[in-house]
Protein backbone atom coordinates (compact mmCIF):
# COMPACT_ATOMS: atom_id res chain seq x y z
CA UNK A 1 0.00 0.00 0.00
CA UNK A 2 2.67 2.48 0.88
CA UNK A 3 4.66 1.86 -2.10
CA UNK A 4 1.03 2.53 -4.43
CA UNK A 5 0.53 5.92 -2.61
CA UNK A 6 4.53 6.80 -3.68
CA UNK A 7 3.91 6.07 -7.20
CA UNK A 8 0.62 7.95 -6.45
CA UNK A 9 2.62 11.18 -5.55
CA UNK A 10 5.45 10.79 -8.18
CA UNK A 11 2.32 10.51 -11.11
CA UNK A 12 0.62 13.67 -9.71
CA UNK A 13 3.78 15.43 -8.95
CA UNK A 14 4.98 14.41 -12.82
CA UNK A 15 1.21 15.40 -14.39
CA UNK A 16 1.48 19.01 -14.81
CA UNK A 17 4.39 18.91 -16.87
CA UNK A 18 2.86 16.04 -18.86
CA UNK A 19 0.26 17.89 -19.83
CA UNK A 20 -0.08 19.66 -23.53
CA UNK A 21 0.60 23.19 -23.16
CA UNK A 22 -1.77 25.69 -24.88
CA UNK A 23 0.22 26.97 -28.33
CA UNK A 24 -0.65 30.25 -27.53
CA UNK A 25 1.08 30.83 -23.89
CA UNK A 26 4.12 28.80 -25.52
CA UNK A 27 4.10 31.05 -28.37
CA UNK A 28 3.94 34.06 -26.23
CA UNK A 29 6.83 32.80 -24.19
CA UNK A 30 8.94 31.98 -27.37
CA UNK A 31 8.40 35.70 -28.51
CA UNK A 32 9.02 36.61 -24.53
CA UNK A 33 12.34 34.61 -25.04
CA UNK A 34 13.52 35.87 -28.34
CA UNK A 35 12.97 39.60 -27.75
CA UNK A 36 14.97 39.28 -24.65
CA UNK A 37 17.66 37.19 -26.41
CA UNK A 38 17.47 40.03 -29.29
CA UNK A 39 17.58 43.09 -26.52
CA UNK A 40 21.10 40.85 -25.16
CA UNK A 41 22.54 40.40 -28.29
CA UNK A 42 22.22 44.57 -29.14
CA UNK A 43 23.85 45.15 -25.63
CA UNK A 44 26.62 42.77 -26.84
CA UNK A 45 27.10 44.26 -30.01
CA UNK A 46 27.11 48.41 -28.44
CA UNK A 47 29.29 46.76 -25.05
CA UNK A 48 31.80 45.30 -27.95
CA UNK A 49 31.92 48.34 -30.50
CA UNK A 50 32.72 50.19 -26.90
CA UNK A 51 35.25 48.01 -26.29
CA UNK A 52 36.73 48.08 -29.45
CA UNK A 53 36.58 51.97 -29.48
CA UNK A 54 37.70 52.30 -26.09
CA UNK A 55 41.14 49.98 -27.09
CA UNK A 56 42.16 51.71 -29.76
CA UNK A 57 42.09 55.24 -27.90
CA UNK A 58 44.37 53.65 -25.78
CA UNK A 59 46.09 52.18 -27.79
CA UNK A 60 46.61 55.69 -29.12
CA UNK A 61 47.44 57.40 -25.97
CA UNK A 62 50.00 55.03 -25.10
CA UNK A 63 51.73 55.60 -28.27
CA UNK A 64 51.55 59.01 -27.44
CA UNK A 65 52.91 58.58 -23.86
CA UNK A 66 56.15 57.07 -25.49
CA UNK A 67 56.64 59.62 -28.25
CA UNK A 68 56.81 62.08 -25.65
CA UNK A 69 58.54 60.61 -23.39
CA UNK A 70 61.35 60.20 -26.20
CA UNK A 71 60.44 63.94 -26.61
CA UNK A 72 61.07 64.75 -22.96
CA UNK A 73 64.62 62.56 -22.57
CA UNK A 74 65.88 64.29 -25.87
CA UNK A 75 64.96 68.10 -24.52
CA UNK A 76 66.63 67.06 -21.25
CA UNK A 77 69.56 65.79 -22.82
CA UNK A 78 69.77 69.46 -24.68
CA UNK A 79 69.00 71.28 -21.80
CA UNK A 80 72.64 70.08 -20.43
CA UNK A 81 75.31 73.20 -20.61
CA UNK A 82 77.89 71.52 -19.16
CA UNK A 83 80.47 70.34 -21.68
CA UNK A 84 81.02 67.49 -19.71
CA UNK A 85 77.64 66.43 -18.84
CA UNK A 86 77.51 62.32 -19.45
CA UNK A 87 73.74 62.64 -20.64
CA UNK A 88 74.77 65.08 -23.38
CA UNK A 89 74.98 64.34 -27.00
Amino acid sequence: MKFINQIIEIVMALLPFLRKKNAKEVQEFTDLIKGQYEYLMEQLTKFQADYFELSEKVRQMYSEVINLNAQLTEALKKQCVVAACKERI
